[in-house]
Formats: C-alpha cells, sequence, structure tokens
C-alpha cells in the first residue's frame, strides 16, 4: 500500500499519466482513505492549472494573486 510520501512524490507522474496500472490503482486506494492526499492533489492540480495559466501572461494582476489565495484557502477545508 502507498504511502502519504508515495503519493507527494509520484503526484506528477500520475497527473501526467506516466503511472503505471498498478501505481494508479494504488493512488486511488490511498486517496480513498486519506482527505490530506485528497486535498494535496486537488491543491497540486489547482497549482499546475494555475501555472499554466500565469506562464501566458506578462504579470498576474493584484487581481488575480488575490483569486489564487482565496482558491487555494478555500480548497483546505
Amino acid at each position: 500500500m502507498l504511502t502519504c510520501k508515495d503519493v507527494c512524490d509520484n503526484a506528477t507522474r500520475h497527473i501526467e499519466g506516466q503511472s503505471g496500472l498498478w501505481d494508479r490503482i494504488g493512488l486511488r486506494f490511498h486517496l480513498l482513505i486519506c482527505k490530506e492526499c485528497r486535498r494535496f492533489m486537488r491543491q497540486f492540480r489547482m497549482m499546475i492549472g494555475t501555472s499554466a495559466k500565469l506562464n501566458d501572461l506578462d504579470q498576474p494582476t493584484d487581481k488575480e494573486i488575490d483569486e489564487l489565495v482565496t482558491r487555494l484557502v478555500s480548497s483546505q477545508d
């Protein structure tokens, strides 16, 4: 069974679709029982998506930064 550390160490591989079948099954099983890792994966996906959007911008506005902070804080609930 995967540990929380395993989930963190392999999060990028999983999100990018580079994990094998048994790794994906193990991760999903772990996420079923671990609320903290579900939160971590949700925040990690959000960070990747936001980073991609910010790369398209020259300089993020204060409003965009505030929205990002609000989303990250609200995802911890």
